[in-house]
């Protein structure tokens, strides 16, 4: 009788693993399940001056989440998910103060793309090796093109110079500062049309080391990029400031108040100045556990943001002013 009765609890304990695990595959868990998303910024309470995760369980989940952007008025956001087949971008807009659901954006679903909107909002760039370049496959050269926004929304994508090549950020005057072989390049917006593109100096671009996911601010004050290197993590945030004579400082690492041991890309400031937005692979959690953890708690760990996945974090934007030389202030 006893046996009988040691079966039964333990085919219940399976029974309740079983539908956690097909939970799992149904959503990520996250206390923020019920938000209703009203409000600006997904009416997520605003952060201090130490990065918090953005709206858990709702963009940042359990999966992969590398970058996202705000329009300027702050009514449309673009989120790049990772994972396979391979990486998509989701939008999602305010419509009379709510929120809607995540949807594909309409230029994404078919190939990994990089991204970034002008000031004005009235342009999005878009970075992909993708077929639209007359090819079946996509090729090995990323290259650039461009939305155009409409009374109805994003127009269709439109090839830009194909000289000009690499992951794109724009300045308000049109600039487009560039990710491309692993250094931080410039293309001038000279009367219509984009200049043949020039590196930045040492101060930003190096030899030894990879620069990556650039963000420009719009008035070109201050340029935020990715470097692996020896720093915190695999992968951390640099800023560098550039000088009224047209030259940047020392990029100079970001440091605990915004890297941590693990990667963190993707810098990106809102255009009302107030967050500063990243992505980071950090965990919440201790790697070790005084008592043996149970496989419940383990699921529901590895369902929620902070699983050592990559997430959306964001901060006070004033923590930029903390990294300015003293002869910038």
């Amino acid at each position: 009788m006893a046996l009988n009765k040691s079966g039964e609890k333990m085919r219940i304990r399976n029974l309740i693993v079983f539908l956690m695990l097909l939970l799992s595959l149904i959503r990520c868990s996250s206390k923020d399940e019920d938000s209703k998303l009203i409000g600006p910024y997904l009416g997520q309470k605003p952060p201090g001056m130490t990065p918090e995760i953005f709206a858990p369980g709702i963009i940042s989940t359990c999966h992969d989440e590398f970058k996202i952007v705000f329009s300027p008025d702050g009514k449309e956001l673009f989120l790049q998910i990772w994972g396979a087949p391979f990486p998509v971008i989701t939008t999602m807009k305010e419509i009379n103060g709510r929120w809607t659901e995540q949807v594909i954006a309409h230029f994404s679903g078919k190939v990994i793309e990089c991204f970034d909107i002008s000031p004005d909002g009235q342009r999005m760039f878009v970075c992909s090796p993708d077929p639209i370049y007359g090819v079946n496959d996509p090729q090995t050269i990323w290259k650039i093109s461009i939305s155009e926004k409409t009374e109805t929304g994003w127009g269709e994508l439109k090839s830009l110079d194909p000289e000009i090549q690499g992951y794109p950020t724009i300045a308000a005057n049109g600039n487009l500062y560039l990710a491309h072989e692993n250094d931080m390049w410039l293309s001038r917006f000279v009367n219509g049309s984009y200049s043949e593109m020039e590196k930045l100096g040492n101060s930003v671009s190096t030899e030894r080391y990879s620069e990556q996911d650039p963000f420009i601010a719009p008035d070109e004050s201050n340029l935020m990029f990715c470097r692996r290197d020896d720093g915190y993590g695999s992968w951390d945030i640099f800023i560098s400031f550039r000088r009224e004579d047209g030259s940047w400082t020392n990029a100079v690492n970001m440091g605990d108040k915004i890297n941590s041991i693990a990667s963190d890309v993707y810098p990106f400031v809102t255009s009302d100045g107030k967050y500063f937005f990243f992505s980071s692979r950090r965990t919440i959690h201790k790697d070790y556990s005084e008592n043996p953890i149970t496989l419940e708690e383990k699921i529901k760990i590895m369902n929620s943001p902070g699983n050592g996945n990559q997430d959306i974090y964001w901060v006070d934007a004033r923590i930029i002013d903390t990294f300015k030389p003293a002869d910038i202030k």
